[in-house]
């Protein structure tokens, strides 16, 4: 099964995960707002349905699940469909690149980096939010992220 089928075939459980366990995401919402810079434009790469790039005000997306786009859509996030190692934007169009929980996903981080210092900005910056892999919401995750070097 591949990245994208995983994340179609799951997106209502993985979306519905944060209503279940609001704690946790509302302290990872905290954290990442302490470090997303204002009033900037910004690209979230591995979108998924939008859930920290709406509160986070993040306005486009990038995402190759159909699935998780659609929900990202209807949270008001310009979704366009694509994948971290070919991001479909011209050269120096963001302040920011934000990466939520989406580096073990990737086919080839160092790619994926490179195509986001590209679309940044002069002075922009990549941000990268991880889980512990000893924490909590790992093992809740770990039927969905076994396949994926989530190693966090």
């Amino acid at each position: 099964m591949n990245k994208k089928s995983v994340f179609n075939k799951h997106v209502l459980e993985y979306d519905n995960w944060f209503d279940q366990n609001n704690e946790i995401y509302n302290s990872e919402l905290l954290a990442l707002k302490e470090v997303i810079p204002a009033n900037k434009k910004g690209l979230e790469v591995g979108v998924g349905t939008g859930r920290f790039a709406e509160p986070l005000g993040v306005e486009f997306g990038v995402e190759p699940s159909e699935a998780m786009a659609l929900i990202a859509l209807k949270r008001g996030i310009k979704v366009i469909k694509g994948f971290a190692e070919e991001l479909p934007f011209k050269d120096n169009s963001f302040d920011f690149v934000l990466f939520v929980t989406t580096i073990c996903f990737l086919d080839d981080i160092f790619k994926a980096f490179k195509e986001a210092n590209r679309v940044l900005k002069e002075d922009g910056e990549i941000i990268i939010g991880l889980i512990d892999k000893n924490s909590y919401r790992i093992a809740s995750f770990k039927k969905y992220l076994k396949q994926y070097r989530c190693l966090i």
